[in-house]
This record gives C-alpha cells, sequence and structure tokens, in this order.
C-alpha cells in the first residue's frame, strides 16, 4: 500500500526520529533459528539442550532467588522474559542497526507488513515499558543485507535505561520484573515481519501464551541471549515505524517495492488444562473466597505462512509451539471451628 492512499485512512508515517542502538558486540548468545531447528519443552522444564556456563549461572540464580524470595520483583538481568530457555551457542557480530535521517519516507512507501495489538492487561509501569520500546522501535532503518536485533535496538532492560517494573513469565508464574512489557515490542514486531517475507534470524516462544497474539506469533527475549533477530535480505532498506498510546501498540514495516501477500496460519493441536491450587488465608473469614489467578489453559500450537505467488500458493512451515497451562490459584478463608 503506498503512502498515498495509506494517508487517505487517516494513519500516516511517523518521522524518522528514535534513538541510535548501542553499538555493542555481543560476544556469545544464545537462540533457537526458527527454521533451522525447533525444540519443545514441556512439564515445567525450564530449559532444553543447555550449552553455556553463562546461561547455566543465570538458571541456578534464578531458581535460587525464587525459592529464597517468593512473590518478590526479580532482578531484570537473571530473569527471562518468558518460561523456556533454548540454548545454542553462537558468535555474533552484527553490525548495530542505526537511524538513518536521510531515509525518507517517500522512498520507502510501500508497507510490507503491519499489526496491532492492545495491551489492556498491562499496569502503569508496564504500559510505560512498552511506549518506550515503540519509540526507540519507530524510525528504524535496517540496510540492505543488515541484521536487526531487537536488543541492540532497545535493550538493555534496565532501570538504568529507563525501563520499570512489570509482568513476566517464569515457569507456570506470572511474577513482577524490571523491564516486564518488552516482550510485546518484540512479538508485535515479529507478527509484523512475518507478513513481510524477511528472514527471521532467531526468535523465541513464551512459555505461556500472551493475551494480545494467538499461539505461535510471540517472540519473547531476555538481556542478550534471548534476542529477535531478522536479517533485511531486500535490495534496499526497510523503515520500521512504532507508534504505542491509548492501550494500543502498531508496528509496521515499510520498503521501496510491494512484498509479497503472506497470510499468517494458526492450527491449534491440543489443548492443555489448567489444575486449581487452593491457598489457605487466615485474613479471610471461613467460607470467603478470593481469586488470586484465573489460570490459563496451556495449548500446543502449529503455524505456517501462506505466500501468494504467481504460480499459486507456496507454505512455508515455521513449525510447532508449546505453551503451558497456568494454574488457577484461590484464597480461602480457614474451615469453620
Amino acid at each position: 500500500m503506498a503512502v498515498s492512499s495509506y494517508f487517505s485512512h487517516g494513519r500516516t508515517i511517523l518521522p524518522l526520529g528514535g534513538e541510535p542502538a548501542s553499538g555493542r558486540i555481543i560476544a556469545a548468545g544464545f537462540y533457537q533459528p526458527i527454521v533451522e531447528s525447533r525444540n519443545e519443552c514441556w512439564h515445567g522444564c525450564f530449559s532444553h539442550a543447555e550449552k553455556g556456563w553463562r546461561l547455566s549461572v543465570r538458571l541456578w540464580i534464578l531458581g535460587f532467588l525464587m525459592v529464597a524470595f517468593p512473590g518478590t520483583a526479580l532482578p531484570g538481568w537473571v530473569t527471562p522474559h518468558g518460561g523456556m530457555l533454548w540454548a545454542r551457542m553462537e558468535r555474533s557480530e552484527d553490525a548495530p542497526v542505526v537511524v538513518d535521517a536521510r531515509a525518507g519516507a517517500e522512498k520507502l512507501r510501500y508497507e510490507l507488513g503491519t499489526r496491532t495489538t492492545n495491551y489492556y492487561h498491562a499496569i502503569p509501569s508496564q504500559v510505560k515499558n512498552i511506549e518506550l520500546v515503540a519509540q526507540r522501535l519507530n524510525g528504524t532503518v535496517v540496510k540492505p543485507g543488515q541484521m536487526f536485533s531487537y536488543y541492540q535496538q532497545v535493550g538493555p532492560y534496565t532501570r538504568a535505561n529507563g525501563y520499570g517494573m512489570g509482568r513476566m513469565f517464569v515457569g507456570e508464574r506470572i511474577v513482577p520484573s524490571v523491564g516486564g512489557g518488552v516482550c510485546q515490542g518484540s512479538s508485535t514486531l515479529y507478527s509484523a515481519i512475518l507478513r513481510t517475507g524477511l528472514p527471521v534470524r532467531e526468535r523465541h516462544q513464551h512459555g505461556l501464551t500472551v493475551p494480545y497474539l494467538p499461539p505461535g506469533e510471540d517472540a519473547t527475549v531476555a538481556s542478550d541471549y534471548l534476542d529477535f533477530k531478522f536479517r533485511n535480505n531486500r535490495s534496499t532498506p526497510i523503515l520500521i515505524t512504532a507508534t504505542a498510546g491509548n492501550r494500543h501498540m502498531t508496528v509496521s514495516v515499510w520498503g521501496a517495492t510491494p512484498g509479497p501477500e503472506i497470510v499468517v496460519k494458526h492450527r491449534i493441536l491440543a489443548e492443555y488444562p489448567f489444575r486449581t491450587i487452593q491457598q489457605v488465608d487466615n485474613k479471610l473469614k471461613p467460607g470467603q473466597t478470593e481469586m488470586v489467578a484465573p489460570g490459563q489453559k496451556g495449548v500446543r500450537a502449529k503455524s505456517w505462512l501462506e505466500i501468494k505467488t504467481p504460480h499459486g500458493t507456496e507454505i512455508k512451515d515455521l513449525g510447532i509451539d508449546t505453551y503451558r497451562p497456568s494454574p488457577r490459584i484461590i484464597r480461602v478463608g480457614p474451615p469453620l471451628a
């Protein structure tokens, strides 16, 4: 869709802006290429095929903190924004993506893919995290052949970098964490990228389903060892625009020439019921109950792309994602004497 017709529907391309990437080189990371391989983890498994001392140290520290300080906020540098960790060692020396003020919207006038998600679920500080991510994504230009790294563009997810408290997944739990909400930006971007035909090089699913996208379209991130990456395989630059406000986030990808027509498809292969946990709370009256967490079922979902070509429809398999259930937790008053 050209910019002129896009304007006629009451939407505009935002001016180029935002902040340049940090420019740091990630010497080693952990990833799971979406096409090249896919592993699954189930029944409380927290990591799969682990390699590397750094991931193991993080997991030991995370396990200790969860046991020693239940229900408290965990530091962002050790807590992943998803319940499953995939592990494969990679040496990465991608050039940082920068904002190129010379790339005008007139040169990148075709919308290749777009996605809007809501964040009605977010607490106020998490809302600020999501809106900060949108500001830092907006105006990003990825040059031909360049690898985009979400962490290099909007990270680190720390207080020092402007992020506040939010919610994240750890196993089957939802716990507070600095930077909670940044995954909504990576997930919304991933969903938009799926519709562009650009190759995804690193993507990780959440441990639980997210409320703003269907299973199979999310992308969790954590520090610099769980990242979201894609490559611009076009001969011209692409532009990322992002807005967030009124509890909605929109990410769009623009190019100099039209992209293919792509439809993202999902099929639920299995559903897993959640269990109910009752906790006695002496502060409640006998017979009184209080819902702490409503619970959500787990699912196993298959995803694929249907790409329209002059010769028909091409199918590109994206693999299978498995999400564990989260328990319903109810506080109950003490039994009658």
